[in-house]
């Protein structure tokens, strides 16, 4: 009888622990969820044995959000895998839409795709959103893959942002991001990457940015498509314009920022592409390898090229046709930088040591790609801000897929029945 008691003292004892633990997770989530405290983030390395292992509230993957730890000597953050990506034509050269699909693929949550083969994103450079356009985990038909939930985790289409839509296709906690680029700048690249000169009159051919700069109103006046030239980024995030792009209120303008700075948690800036993905990893509690990436394989205008076409003049020309692109860009730079004020003096050495972390992978994928007498891997030694991890040659080619690679990985992972073979044709990798 005094065993039995014991037993069931053990049992109350063990049963209050865990109600106790219980408790304080609760209490946490709610004050991490509304105090906008951004915490020390960790690190969520795939097929990385060799680092902590996080420890979730159940067993499988994290619910949304989950509660990390790494060690007493770490803070706890909320780790947040459901993310909507905003993006205009030519405002992240595929980064950040590669980087997004890479984590949803590696961290085996869904990531969307279109459902038709062509989407008419492709014509006009953005789309109203409809539900129906994109896959969800119950259109999958592979066996291998099984989704415990109707969700939608990773967006990063071609999509004109629509509160009211959107909140009914993603979970409520979802992240909304978007990423801005100097509008003169993403101008010439979508003009190279999406070839804009075939959206003129044949008789009156822009072949080069800088003939549409010298004169933004005449080439606009010989458009023969909708595809977007002007506003585009206000465009993709659902400003108010008019029928030919321009302003149509700015008091209702200035209204629509204001409230875009509230919809999403961040806006990120392509000119400082390393302190946006930093501050990116802080807030979405990610580890370093979630944000790395490589140099764009899409054809961009270098350097001097964007030197060339920024003068005074050009600038001055093309502020006249997109007015509300400039003043969506002037005021989301500002708001960036005063985000990375408020996360003190550590926050530019963890920038300057991810790019270190850049430099010494892209340096050794250089090396080891194609040369099988190279080392299998590089070792990434610890420091404040991520623990020791080992960047193998495989991450090179994982880490150098470009945007269609990853359409056609998601698409033979939600619809083929066979595992993909060992081993696979590999990507030609651009470093």
């Amino acid at each position: 009888m005094k065993s039995l008691f014991r037993l069931d003292e053990k049992k109350l004892m063990s049963l209050v622990i865990v109600l106790a633990a219980m408790t304080s997770v609760v209490t946490y989530l709610n004050l991490s969820e509304n105090s906008g405290v951004t915490h020390h983030v960790i690190d969520l390395e795939v097929d990385q044995p060799e680092l902590d292992k996080p420890t979730y509230m159940d067993d499988g993957m994290p619910p949304n959000p989950a509660v990390v730890q790494r060690d007493l000597s770490h803070y706890l953050c909320i780790l947040h895998t459901n993310v909507v990506y905003i993006y205009a034509p030519g405002a992240d050269s595929e980064i950040l839409h590669c980087i997004l699909t890479r984590f949803g693929y590696l961290k085996d949550i869904f990531v969307t795709i279109p459902v038709n083969k062509r989407s008419s994103a492709k014509d006009r450079g953005y789309d109203d959103v409809r539900s129906t356009q994109y896959l969800r985990p119950s259109g999958v038909t592979s066996p291998l893959r099984v989704y415990r939930e109707e969700t939608i985790n990773v967006f990063s289409r071609p999509a004109r942002y629509d509160r009211e839509i959107m909140k009914e296709m993603f979970p409520e906690n979802a992240r909304y991001i978007t990423m801005l680029r100097r509008p003169i700048h993403r101008f010439a690249a979508d003009f190279v990457s999406s070839r804009l000169d075939k959206h003129f009159n044949t008789t009156a051919k822009a072949e080069s940015p800088k003939m549409y700069l010298d004169n933004p109103e005449y080439w606009e006046s010989q458009k023969t498509t909708s595809y977007c030239t002007r506003n585009c980024m206000s465009a993709v995030l659902g400003l108010p314009l008019d029928e030919t792009m321009d302003m149509r209120d700015f008091q209702a303008t200035l209204d629509a920022i204001t409230q875009l700075d509230s919809d999403f948690a961040l806006v990120l800036i392509y000119e400082y592409l390393d302190q946006s993905l930093v501050l990116l990893k802080r807030h979405m509690c990610w580890g370093v390898t979630d944000i790395m990436h490589y140099v764009a394989t899409t054809p961009l205008p270098k350097k001097e090229t964007l030197a060339r076409l920024s003068t005074e003049e050009h600038i001055r020309n093309f502020r006249r046709v997109n007015s509300v692109d400039y003043l969506v860009y002037d005021y989301f730079n500002q708001t960036l930088w005063r985000r990375i004020k408020a996360e003190g003096p550590d926050f530019h050495k963890e920038v300057e040591n991810f790019r270190n972390i850049q430099s010494q992978v892209a340096k050794y994928c250089r090396t080891a790609v194609d040369n099988w007498a190279s080392a299998n891997k590089t070792v990434i030694v610890g420091t404040t801000w991520n623990e020791k991890f080992d960047f193998t040659r495989k991450m090179c080619y994982m880490f150098g897929r470009e945007k269609r690679e990853w359409d056609s990985l998601l698409k033979e992972r939600y619809f083929t029945s066979k595992r993909r073979p060992y081993k696979i044709s590999l990507p030609k990798l651009k470093v």
